[in-house]
């Protein structure tokens, strides 16, 4: 994130379990009745894997866009508890701390990430799944692989239909990067 005082070694941020999350979302509310804002801290190419129901995403291409993004639009958390997630929890308690040290109230990250709120209470209130960056491509709340693969030649993440494009050579491109693979 290019910010020296980003330290979770030093200093961790406050994070809340999967149990306690999913409580929070079921109500709508935290316990102390704050509505909750989930804000998903992965690049965009993981999100469009996957996300929790009406989380925020600013379509990060790289997380160093990350405190840009949450200052543009830091009005949006006032009054709210915010709770940062990503794919294990490394991200998100960056994150987390960020927007302490900015002054953003009412923070939290996924303890362990989605992985781990996958594990430990399924998928409720999450759509689809979960981006991994392994051979696996992608896990369901299951904790099983999908059958999503990621091209060789832009990484793209494809579904099993986009797979089957006469564009798709396995190794080579698929039909998002394959005419800029043939221009060079």
């Amino acid at each position: 994130m290019h910010s020296p005082a980003i330290q979770p070694g030093q200093s961790r941020a406050p994070d809340v379990s999967a149990q306690t999350l999913k409580q929070w979302l079921d109500r709508g509310q935290d316990d102390n009745g704050r509505p909750v804002v989930m804000l998903d801290t992965r690049n965009s190419f993981e999100v469009e894997v996957g996300t929790f129901a009406g989380a925020l995403d600013y379509q990060l291409t790289k997380f160093s866009e990350f405190p840009a993004a949450i200052e543009v639009h830091r009005e949006d958390f006032t009054g709210k508890t915010v709770v940062s997630f990503c794919t294990g929890g490394i991200r998100c308690e960056k994150a987390a701390l960020h927007m302490q040290n900015i002054g953003i109230e009412s923070v939290y990250q996924l303890d362990g990430g989605i992985l781990k709120y996958f594990e430990e209470v399924g998928g409720a209130h999450y759509n689809g799944d979960c981006f991994v960056f392994d051979q696996r491509t992608a896990l369901n709340p299951e904790l099983k692989p999908t059958a999503m693969l990621q091209c060789f030649g832009c990484r793209a993440v494809l579904t099993p239909e986009e797979q089957r494009s006469p564009y798709y050579a396995p190794g080579e491109h698929c039909q998002h990067c394959h005419d800029r693979r043939a221009a060079a």
